[in-house]
């Protein structure tokens, strides 16, 4: 009786250059492992740059700035242009990060205090550095991570967090979703400003977030950054009850303020729950329907229809 070929992966790892992994992935087959039957290659980053003579890895900020894909790319296209980062990164070293977990630039792990010798942290340019990692991963471009740039950051007797944020709000101004970022940097503790980070990383805007904390509009999260007791007006139970809801919806709902304007406008402060309640009994199929319409006073109209029909 003829016995069935066993399928096998084999990984080989072979270093190409200082920074770079080549992986040949080989499918072998039959009795004969050695024969090949599919073979594909990739390249492999390592995390780690050159900085003087010695060679560190590459870590981010807890709660620092969310990852802007547009700002990604732009990044990957002037790098490609001129093979190197004009505007040079900012870092320090791990060992002088006080109060925050830092993690890897690649594999989003967190960094272990044992660790932090091997690591310098950005202070500015995390969208350049993933712009490098992905331009490094593609062979046919010519680019290491050794093409950055850099620049140390000396505390000189300021706080880690001081410099963080003074670097942060000088280089580039920032707009409502930073400085949430930046009251998390500021107290990592703090439910308001943890639960507004939330919202945003779905891709909602401070303004959004302001409608769930506040039922308003305007509210500066800069104010915040200086006086926490602005705060105390925010009602996060009641945030939190509705973002509940709202995440039952499709990605394209979520990040826009469709069902929050609803709330405040048919409900107000005194019967959103009423309106939450309605919400509620919307069926997944409902959701989708609402998800697929793409024009915005299309899709509001079908959800009032929908909700006081409910």
């Amino acid at each position: 009786m003829q016995q069935k070929s066993e399928i096998v992966l084999v990984t080989i790892y072979k270093t190409k250059i200082m920074n770079k992994e080549k992986i040949n992935a080989t499918a072998v087959a039959g009795e004969n492992k050695n024969e090949v039957i599919n073979s594909n290659e990739k390249i492999m980053i390592k995390n780690e740059v050159k900085i003087g003579t010695e060679v560190k890895k590459v870590a981010f900020v807890d709660g620092n700035r969310a990852i802007n894909e547009n700002n990604v790319k732009k990044h990957v296209t002037s790098l490609e242009k001129f093979g190197r980062n004009l505007v040079k990164l900012l870092y320090v070293d791990a060992k002088d990060v006080e109060g925050y977990d830092i993690h890897d630039a690649d594999t989003d792990e967190i960094v272990e205090k044992d660790k932090y010798d091997e690591y310098i942290v950005v202070l500015d340019g995390q969208h350049r550095f993933k712009a490098a990692m992905r331009l490094a991963t593609d062979e046919t471009k010519n680019f290491t991570l050794n093409n950055l740039r850099w620049d140390k950051v000396e505390l000189e007797g300021h706080s880690f967090q001081d410099v963080l944020i003074e670097v942060n709000t000088r280089t580039q101004p920032w707009k409502g979703s930073d400085y949430i970022s930046g009251c998390v940097l500021n107290n990592p503790q703090n439910e308001i400003a943890l639960f507004a980070k939330e919202v945003t990383s779905k891709g909602a805007s401070a303004k959004t977030v302001n409608k769930y904390v506040f039922f308003e509009d305007k509210f500066s999260w800069a104010n915040a950054m200086k006086d926490e007791k602005v705060l105390e007006k925010a009602d996060l139970q009641r945030a939190k009850e509705i973002w509940k809801v709202v995440l039952t919806f499709p990605e394209s709902i979520i990040k826009k303020s469709l069902i929050i304007d609803h709330i405040k406008e048919k409900g107000g402060k005194g019967y959103w729950k009423q309106e939450l309640d309605k919400i509620v009994r919307l069926t997944a199929e409902q959701k989708k329907t609402l998800g697929d319409i793409k024009v915005v006073s299309t899709q509001k109209k079908e959800f009032d229809r929908m909700v006081d029909a409910a």
